[in-house]
């Protein structure tokens, strides 16, 4: 896997050490061959490409107008999604195979209480993890374009957590 993944952005607002970038939503659906008979493709027609506004720090060298790159750390992103999915399906599934267990004479909508509970229960999980590594799944500017159309990198900008 790469390091990071990057998007590209408009700066929209500055204030003080933090700043509002709209990102446009990117899809590659154009390019795939599959794009007709594909689920991913028929979500990103419904849904249009609706810009996202994330807020970023900066060490106070950007301006409304520069187009910067950000990134998100690709293991971070790739865990969060494990997290958001499996955690979930990991609780509606075990709490009423534990159940079954515990009290084999239950009927059915005990078990599916219990799916429900274990359900619920994986959310507050993923909340949880959320909270405990929102630092690395957040935004990193990684390069600024300037309006006048110089470039400067990573390296003069801001030093990406490793």
């Amino acid at each position: 896997m790469s390091n990071w993944i990057r998007e590209q952005g408009t700066v929209l607002s500055v204030e003080g050490h933090a700043a509002r970038v709209r990102i446009e939503r990117q899809s590659t659906c154009g390019s795939c061959s599959a794009r007709t008979g594909c689920g991913s493709g028929v979500l990103s027609e419904v849904l249009g490409r609706k810009a996202v506004e994330v807020s970023i720090g900066h060490p106070g060298t950007l301006q409304p107008g520069d187009t910067v790159t950000l990134g998100i750390r690709d293991q971070a992103l790739v865990s969060g999604a494990l997290a958001m999915y499996l955690l979930p399906l990991a609780g509606l599934v075990a709490a009423p195979a534990l159940l079954m267990l515990l009290a084999p004479g239950l009927g059915e909508g005990a078990h599916l209480l219990a799916g429900l509970a274990g359900f619920t229960a994986g959310l507050f999980g993923v909340r949880v993890w959320l909270r405990r590594r929102a630092p690395d799944l957040a935004p990193v500017l990684l390069e600024r374009h300037p309006a006048a159309g110089t470039h400067a990198p990573a390296a003069s900008v801001i030093s990406p957590r490793p």
